[in-house]
C-alpha cells in the first residue's frame, strides 16, 4: 500500500485538457464516486491469516503486484494528482476513490487511459443505481383500475378485489425505468389504416403505405374503399360494410359481416405509440419509438397477397404497386412501389386466417427473418387453433390473457404460439358476468362509417396482445439494436414470466377452449414480462448471460372463480376449435372487370378484435 499511496497520490482529481472541460453541459451531470480496476492474474483478496510457510510468497507476490500498479500509473500520467483513497472491490478488484466525485466527462477520459494499459483486464464506474422505481406518466387516463391498467406494474392477490389485481400484465411501468425507447426503433403496423388523433404526435408516425388492392375504378366500388387502389396514403377511410353494400355489390360484399367501422388500425397503433407523457389521454408502452403505418385491411378484412406484399415493403423489401392490366400471368408489373426509407425491425400483423400456414406466407416470413425482422401476429379470437400467421415458423404468435393471467374466453390456443399476455376480456362466456376485465383503454374514433373525432375505448381481442410484444421488441432494441431476430424471440420467452395455476380452473383443451388455465403447449413459454425482456437485452449488451428470476407460485382461487367454477364451463366445445381446412370464405372482384374465380379462396382474412367496449368523445379520468 505504501509503494501505491507514493505513486498514485491525487489520483483521477485533474489532468484533463481545458477542451475537455469546456465540453461539458453547464447543467451538472452525473457524478461518478470512482473507478473499479481490475489487473490481469490479480491475487484474490486476503481473507484468512497466511501461515507462516506462504506469507514469504505472498508477500512477494503482492510486491509484484505493486510493481504492476506502478508501471500503471506511469503509463497513464495519475503520479502527482493528489489525495486517494484504494480500497479492495469483489474477489480481486480495487477501487480507486478521489478526494472529490469525477464528473461523466473526467471518468470517461482515466477509463480510456486505464483500460489502454496492457496490465488492466477492466475499469468500470463506481457509482450510485437508483431505486427502480416505478415510472408514472402524467397521461391523465393511465392511472387506476379503471385507467390503463395493462401497462401498469404487475401486483395483486386472491385477498384483494379483482380490479387491484394485474397479474397478467406485461409490468411495462417498471420496464420504462430501464428504457422508454428510442427514435431509431420503427415498429410496422401492418392494419386497416391510421387516422389523425389529438394523442398520436405526427412526428411518431413515419410515412407509410396503402397497400389494399381491390378497386374497380369502374364500379367505384372495392375493398379498398378510399377512391383508388394501391397508393401512398395508410389513412384509414372506414372499413364499414352496410345492406347497401351488400344489395349493389353482393358477389363482393354478401359474406361479409354488416358492421360499423372498427378503427381497428389506430387501436393498435395506440397500444405501440400513443403520445405518452403529454399531460393528455393516455401512455403507449414506447414514448419514442416510430410506428410505420402499413394499410393491408378495408372491407371485409385483409387479403394474403396485401398482407404478404406489406410484410415485404415493411421490411424493406421491393413490392410491385400496379400490375399490367392484360389478361396474360406472366405480363409482369406495371410499376413499382417506391422503396420504404425506414425498414422495420419489428413487424406486427392483427389479421389472419383460420388455416395451417402456407408456402407463400412462410416464404414471405423467412425473407423478413434473414433481414433481422420479427413478425408479430395475432393467435386469434375463435377460442381454437391458432391462426394464420401467428402458426408459420419464426412468428411471433401472440394469444392473449386476462388481467389475472388466464387465458381469455375468446383467445385462439395452441402449440405454435409464442407467448401470451393481456389482450382484455369481454364479457362473453358464462363466465364473463364474474371475470371480465373491461378491455385495455387506447386510441379510437367516433365514426360510424368515415372518419370523426379521435376518442378513446375500451378494446379486446388478440389484435391487442400482439401490439403489447411488438412495442416490447422495440424497447429491447432501444436498449441493444444488435439483438438479432433470434435473440428477440428469446429474450422474450426466456424472460417470461410462468403460467399462473389454479386449483379449480381446469387447463386449456379442446374440450375447454374457453377461461382456462395455459400452459407451455397451449399458450407458449409464458406471460411477457416486459421489464425482464429488457434486462435480457442489456445482459446481452454487456456480454453477460441473463439469469431469469426465481418466480413464485401463482394461484388463482379467487372468491369470483370459485362461482364461476360453480355455473359449468365457460364455453362448450365449438367448430372453433377445430378450423376448416381451405382457408376462408371466397370472394370475389366483382363486375367482371377481374374475374377471382376459385383462386381466391383463402384471401378473406378475419379481424382480429370484438367491437370496442366502450367509446368517448373526451373521455375524463375516472375517481
Amino acid at each position: 500500500m505504501t509503494v501505491l499511496s507514493a505513486a498514485l497520490r491525487g489520483l483521477l482529481t485533474a489532468g484533463l485538457t481545458a477542451s475537455v472541460m469546456a465540453a461539458e453541459r453547464p447543467a451538472a451531470p452525473a457524478v461518478v464516486h470512482g473507478l473499479i480496476i481490475r489487473l490481469h492474474e490479480a491475487p484474490t483478496q486476503q481473507v484468512a491469516p497466511l501461515r507462516v510457510t506462504a506469507r514469504a510468497a505472498e508477500m512477494a507476490k503482492r510486491q509484484r503486484l505493486s510493481q504492476r500498479w506502478q508501471a500503471v500509473v506511469q503509463g497513464t500520467g495519475l503520479q502527482g494528482l493528489g489525495d486517494w483513497r484504494l480500497e479492495p472491490v469483489g474477489a480481486a478488484s480495487q477501487l480507486l476513490v478521489p478526494p472529490n466525485p469525477l464528473t461523466q466527462a473526467q471518468a470517461a477520459h482515466w477509463k480510456a487511459q486505464l483500460a489502454a494499459r496492457p496490465e488492466v483486464a477492466w475499469v468500470e464506474e463506481e457509482v450510485r443505481e437508483p431505486l427502480q422505481q416505478a415510472v408514472v406518466p402524467n397521461d391523465p387516463w393511465f392511472l387506476g383500475a379503471n385507467g390503463q391498467w395493462w401497462l401498469q406494474a404487475v401486483s395483486g392477490s386472491n385477498s384483494v378485489p379483482m380490479a387491484d389485481r394485474r397479474r397478467g400484465v406485461p409490468g411495462v411501468q417498471t420496464a420504462w425505468s430501464l428504457s422508454t425507447g428510442r427514435s431509431q426503433d420503427v415498429v410496422a403496423v401492418l392494419d386497416t389504416g391510421i387516422t389523425t388523433h389529438p394523442d398520436l404526435a405526427a412526428q411518431r408516425l413515419l410515412p407509410g403505405y396503402d397497400f389494399v388492392s381491390d378497386w374497380d375504378a369502374r364500379l367505384g366500388r372495392g375493398f379498398a374503399n378510399d377512391g383508388d387502389g394501391r397508393d401512398a396514403d395508410p389513412s384509414d377511410p372506414g372499413d364499414w360494410v352496410s345492406a347497401d353494400d351488400q344489395a349493389q355489390d353482393p358477389a363482393r360484399y354478401a359474406s361479409c359481416a354488416l358492421s360499423a367501422s372498427t378503427w381497428h388500425g389506430t387501436g393498435v397503433v395506440g397500444v405501440v405509440a400513443a403520445a405518452t407523457q403529454n399531460g393528455q389521454g393516455v401512455a403507449a408502452l414506447t414514448w419514442q419509438g416510430k410506428v410505420l403505418p402499413v394499410r393491408v385491411a378495408g372491407k371485409c378484412g385483409a387479403s394474403v397477397r396485401d398482407i404478404i406484399d406489406g410484410m415485404r415493403w415493411a421490411a424493406g423489401l421491393p413490392v410491385c404497386q400496379r400490375w399490367q392490366q392484360a389478361q396474360d400471368p406472366g405480363s409482369g408489373c406495371a410499376a413499382w412501389a417506391p422503396a420504404n426509407p425506414s425498414p422495420a425491425r419489428v413487424v406486427n400483423i392483427s389479421f389472419g386466417g383460420p388455416s395451417a400456414c402456407h408456402a407463400e406466407y412462410q416464404a414471405a416470413v423467412n425473407e423478413l427473418w434473414q433481414r433481422g425482422v420479427v413478425v408479430v401476429a395475432a393467435a386469434g379470437n375463435q377460442h381454437g387453433e391458432p391462426a394464420r400467421p401467428a402458426n408459420c415458423d419464426k412468428v411471433m404468435g401472440v394469444t392473449a390473457l386476462n388481467r389475472d393471467g388466464f387465458k381469455a374466453s375468446y383467445a385462439n390456443f395452441g402449440a405454435s404460439v409464442r407467448l401470451a399476455t393481456v389482450g382484455g376480456d369481454d364479457s362473453a362466456g358464462t363466465w364473463g358476468r364474474l371475470l371480465a376485465d373491461g378491455g385495455l383503454l387506447t386510441l379510437h374514433n367516433e365514426g360510424a362509417q368515415a372518419p370523426a373525432a379521435g376518442s378513446y375505448g375500451r378494446l379486446v381481442g388478440t389484435s391487442f396482445a400482439a401490439p403489447m410484444v411488438s412495442g416490447t421488441l422495440a424497447l429491447m432494441l432501444a436498449v441493444n439494436p444488435e439483438l438479432t431476430a433470434q435473440e428477440l424471440i428469446e429474450g422474450v420467452q426466456l424472460s417470461a414470466r410462468p403460467h399462473v395455476g389454479s386449483r379449480l380452473m381446469k387447463a386449456c383443451s379442446a374440450a375447454n377452449p374457453g377461461r382456462c388455465l395455459c400452459s407451455s403447449q397451449t399458450c407458449g413459454a409464458g406471460i411477457l414480462d416486459t421489464e425482464q425482456a429488457l434486462r435480457y437485452a442489456r445482459a446481452k449488451a454487456n456480454g453477460l448471460a441473463y439469469q431469469a428470476p426465481q418466480w413464485s407460485w401463482v394461484e388463482l382461487d379467487t372468491p369470483e372463480l370459485q362461482q364461476a367454477v360453480a355455473l359449468g364451463p365457460d364455453r362448450e366445445p365449438s367448430a372453433g376449435t377445430a378450423p376448416p381446412p381451405g382457408g376462408a370464405t371466397p370472394i370475389s372482384g366483382g363486375g367482371g372487370a377481374l374475374a377471382w374465380p376459385a383462386l381466391a379462396a383463402g384471401l378473406l382474412a378475419l379481424l382480429f378484435a370484438s367491437a370496442p367496449t366502450q367509446r368517448c368523445v373526451s373521455c375524463r379520468r375516472r375517481t
